[in-house]
C-alpha cells in the first residue's frame, strides 16, 4: 500500500493480451507554484498524465494510503499552519484535509470494508495492531504481539488479504529469524499465528510486501546478503503462507537502488509495481508480471513519490457483488469481567495455553509458566485496578481478550 512508483499498461498488452488500464496515482512538488500537485496516469505511458492542483504545500514521506473500498487517495500533508490527513477522491477529485489527523505508515486497508489497520510498536517488545477510523480520526486497540528482543517495525513489510480479512506482516523475532505474522482482524477474540520464514541465503530482508487478492499469494522484494553482510541479489519473491519458503521469481539485479516505499500490486493483472534506479542512475517505474515471471521498466512522471495503484474498480466489482468470507468461529470465556480477584476463563484450543497479561500500555505484568487446560482459573489480586490484555498462547495460535481489574 506504502507508494510512490508504479506501472504497467504495456506489461499486461505484452505479456498477456489482457487490455486493462492500471490507474496509478501520487504526489510532486510544482516546480512553478510550490504546491503540490496530484498526478494521475496509466503505467508506462507519458501520454496519459493529468496534474490536478492540491491545497498542500508539502507532506510526510511514506504516509501515503488509498482505500479501494472507497476510491480515496490519503496522504499525511501540510497546508499553511495547518497539518493533518489529506484525501482526494480518484471519482469525484473532491480533496479535503482534517487538521490534527494522521495515521502510521505501517498501515494496511481493507479493500472489502474500508477499514484500515495500523501496527505501531509503542513500547519495546510489543506490537499493538490498532483499527483506525478515518472519519474519527479515532484508534481503537484490537490486540498486542509480544515479542521478545524485537526493537522496532519493518516498514512497508505488510499486505492485506481482504477476503478473509487477514493482514500479513513480515519482521524478525528474537532469534533473530524472519518470521511471517497472519493476524485475522476481523474476529472478536484477537488471535495471531507466526511462521518462520526459510530463507534463501544466510541474510535476507525482505521488504514491499504485497498481497494478490484473486490468486491468494504474497509477494515481496528480498534483498540478499552473505554472512559477511555482503550485498549479494535483490529478488522479487513469493512467500508461502503454509510453510514460510521463500520462492525467487524475479532477479532485479539491473537495479542496484529503489525508492523505499514504492511499491504496489494491481489487483486485475497481477502486476507488482516499484520504483527502481538502473545501473545508469536513472529512475525507472518497474512492473513484474507475477503470472509471466517477467518485466518491463519505463517512464514514471518526474518528482512524482507517494505512488500508489488505483484498485477502486477491482474493489467494487468484487466485493460489492460477493461480499466478504467469514472466519470459523472461536470460542473464549473470561468471567467475570470487570474481575476483582479470580478470573475464570474457557477455550476451545485443542491443546494446552500459556497465559500472559498486558497492562494498557503495553507491559507484561503477568506470565505464569503452567500449561493450562481448557478451564482454567487466574488469582489477578496483586493487579492494580485497569484495562488489561489477556493472551492465550497455544502451539500455533495466540488469541486476546480485554478484561477490566476492579
Amino acid at each position: 500500500m506504502k507508494g510512490t512508483l508504479l506501472c504497467i499498461l504495456a506489461v499486461v498488452a505484452m505479456n498477456t493480451g489482457v487490455k486493462a488500464q492500471i490507474q496509478l496515482m501520487g504526489a510532486a512538488v510544482n516546480m512553478g507554484t510550490g504546491k503540490i500537485d496530484l498526478i494521475q496516469w496509466q503505467p508506462l505511458d507519458s501520454s496519459t498524465v493529468t496534474v490536478t492542483p492540491t491545497i498542500l504545500d508539502g507532506y510526510y514521506f511514506g504516509s501515503s494510503a488509498f482505500d479501494a473500498f472507497n476510491s480515496n487517495y490519503y496522504l499525511t500533508g501540510i497546508s499553511g499552519m495547518n497539518t493533518g490527513l489529506y484525501s482526494f477522491n480518484s471519482t469525484t477529485n473532491e480533496e479535503s484535509l482534517a487538521e490534527g489527523s494522521s495515521f502510521s505508515n505501517i498501515s494496511e486497508f481493507d479493500m472489502s470494508t474500508g477499514k484500515m489497520y495500523n501496527l505501531i510498536m509503542e513500547t519495546e517488545e510489543n506490537i499493538s495492531i490498532y483499527a483506525f477510523d478515518i472519519n474519527s480520526n479515532e484508534d481503537s486497540l484490537i490486540g498486542i504481539i509480544y515479542e521478545p528482543g524485537a526493537n522496532g517495525i519493518v516498514a512497508d513489510a505488510i499486505g492485506f488479504d481482504s477476503n478473509n480479512g487477514i493482514m500479513y506482516y513480515v519482521g524478525f523475532t528474537n532469534d533473530p529469524a524472519l518470521c511471517l505474522y497472519a493476524i485475522p482482524v476481523r474476529d472478536s477474540v484477537f488471535s495471531y499465528t507466526k511462521t518462520i520464514l526459510t530463507t534463501t541465503a544466510p541474510y535476507n530482508n525482505i521488504t514491499c510486501v504485497n498481497y494478490d487478492n484473486i490468486n491468494g499469494k504474497i509477494y515481496a522484494l528480498s534483498d540478499t546478503y552473505d554472512a559477511l553482510f555482503n550485498f549479494t541479489g535483490r529478488y522479487i519473491v513469493e512467500i508461502n503462507k503454509l510453510n514460510g519458503e521463500i520462492i525467487n521469481r524475479g532477479d532485479l539485479s539491473a537495479f542496484p537502488y529503489y525508492v523505499g516505499g514504492s511499491s504496489c500490486f494491481d489487483q486485475y493483472t497481477s502486476t507488482f509495481l516499484l520504483a527502481a534506479i538502473d545501473t545508469n542512475s536513472a529512475l525507472k517505474m518497474v512492473a513484474f508480471n507475477t503470472l509471466t515471471d517477467t518485466y518491463v521498466s519505463g517512464f514514471i512522471p518526474a518528482l512524482v513519490s507517494e505512488i500508489v495503484c488505483d484498485n477502486s474498480t477491482f474493489a467494487k466489482y468484487t466485493y460489492s457483488s460477493t461480499g466478504i468470507m467469514e472466519e470459523p468461529a472461536f470460542s473464549l470465556a473470561l468471567y467475570p469481567n470487570p474481575v476483582s480477584e479470580t478470573l475464570s476463563i474457557e477455550h476451545t484450543f485443542s491443546g494446552p495455553v500459556n497465559v500472559q497479561i498486558f497492562s494498557s500500555d503495553g507491559k507484561l505484568v503477568l506470565s505464569p509458566n503452567s500449561n493450562y487446560t481448557n478451564k482454567f482459573d487466574l488469582d489477578l489480586q496483586l493487579l492494580s485496578p485497569g484495562l488489561y490484555i489477556v493472551n492465550l498462547i497455544s502451539r500455533d495460535k495466540i488469541v486476546s481478550e480485554r478484561i477490566i481489574v476492579q
